[in-house]
């Protein structure tokens, strides 16, 4: 697994979080289970790239002077209007020990139902799990050929995921991904089937 590097600063008590978002920096907190909370400021660019390819699920080896910890993104905020982030909180991680962490999905394949006129949708973009920090992966694989015809969904049962390795957050019986008809087509149908019906009780008065 690729292991990602950024360095920090670490925030006087005097420094506001305002002001360091103005000066393009965006404000961090790290902690953990055998770490006290150490606030921090990093460039909002770096941040950004790191993000991008680092995730939530990706270790990250944090520079902090000359302090070195291994984290992974907790959480992050953002500005409702332009999207920068405005606070991110790091969790570190002792080795050997599980973290909690979501780790998204990947979806490969094309469905056949498409060549039904199926829409796929893709009810999950992630999964949270707890798993060993070694266990920690990009993504998970989510094989759309499982969708078949209209009407079959794919659950998180059936995506194989090791449960020696991942305990899952949730129901195993969640609904990731499904196949359905436009609702046009459902419709048409719906209208076929009443024609139908009224055709045969006309039918039905008429002997009567």
């Amino acid at each position: 697994m690729t292991t990602f590097t950024i360095e920090a600063d670490i925030r006087a008590k005097e420094d506001r979080a305002a002001h360091i978002r103005q000066s393009k920096r965006v404000p961090w907190i790290v902690y953990g289970r055998t770490q006290d909370p150490i606030s921090l400021s990093v460039d909002s660019s770096d941040f950004l790239r790191l993000y991008r390819k680092a995730g939530e699920s990706n270790i990250i080896a944090l520079k902090v002077g000359k302090k070195n910890l291994e984290v992974l993104v907790h959480s992050v905020q953002k500005h409702p209007v332009t999207g920068a982030f405005t606070h991110v909180d790091f969790y570190a991680i002792t080795r050997g020990e599980a973290v909690h962490t979501k780790i998204h999905f990947n979806f490969i394949g094309t469905s056949p139902a498409v060549k039904e006129g199926a829409i796929i949708e893709e009810l999950m973009k992630e999964i949270e799990v707890k798993c060993m920090p070694r266990d920690l992966v990009d993504h998970f694989e989510v094989d759309l050929t499982l969708l078949k015809e209209a009407g079959d969904i794919i659950r998180v049962s059936d995506i194989g995921l090791d449960d020696t390795k991942y305990d899952v957050h949730g129901h195993k019986d969640s609904i990731i991904a499904s196949a359905v008809l436009p609702r046009a087509a459902v419709a048409e149908s719906t209208e076929d089937e009443e024609g139908e019906t009224e055709e045969g009780e006309t039918e039905e008065n008429k002997e009567a």
